[in-house]
């Protein structure tokens, strides 16, 4: 439905997607579209829900693959998935990925098995149903978009990411990055290397910033 569209916001991140990996993102956008009336995933529809959610999640895959050149399989988090943002464009334009999503609510699992299974996605990536503080696993790479500032999140993911691993999360203006991670420094225990990526969402005039923090 979104072909012309999504050949353009693709071109545009510098990301060539097969033949499989096109029809697992068609899928995904389908079931994502058919849910969200009822479930309230996202606040947008139609073209709309393309470019600021799909190529949004896109946007970090570039700087994703920089981060983990190398590692013949990367162990990905996402955290308060929700619809599967972004951990499932990030898997699917990430085939030597294994991603977990981490949601506990389950109206939304609901919606994750049934996204996970229309994208033939199962073989790599799973659903974490629980509460964040009962994650016992290690990651190479932690994503999360729209969940709450860093000071309120990083010491309950910092026990999730191994010496040298990422977090890669989406937030908005620089400006608002960098308060929060001043009152990281101000609030939080862990202790955290920052760098500042500006990602640029195709036919999306929002100031999009990639926060990547390494624990030190």
């Amino acid at each position: 439905m979104y072909e012309q569209l999504i050949d353009t916001g693709l071109a545009h991140l510098g990301l060539a997607l097969d033949s499989v990996q096109r029809v697992q993102l068609d899928r995904y956008i389908a079931e994502l579209e058919r849910f969200n009336p009822t479930y309230k995933l996202v606040g947008s529809s139609g073209e709309e829900l393309v470019i600021r959610h799909i190529f949004d999640s896109l946007a970090a895959v570039k700087t994703i693959e920089a981060i983990t050149r190398g590692q013949k399989r990367v162990r990905l988090a996402d955290l308060g998935s929700g619809a599967g943002l972004p951990g499932i464009p990030l898997a699917i334009a990430l085939p030597h990925s294994s991603v977990a999503l981490v949601e506990r609510m389950q109206r939304r699992v609901g919606f994750l098995r049934s996204a996970i299974v229309a994208s033939a996605l199962t073989e790599r990536v799973r659903i974490l149903d629980v509460d964040l503080s009962q994650v016992r696993e290690r990651f190479d790479v932690v994503t999360f978009r729209a969940l709450r500032p860093l000071v309120e999140i990083l010491d309950r993911v910092a026990p999730l990411v191994d010496e040298g691993a990422m977090i890669c999360a989406y937030k908005g203006q620089r400006e608002q990055v960098l308060a929060e991670l001043a009152a990281v420094e101000e609030g939080c225990k862990s202790r955290w290397e920052s760098e500042l990526v500006a990602i640029e969402v195709p036919m999306l005039a929002s100031e999009r910033t990639l926060c990547l923090l390494r624990k030190i």
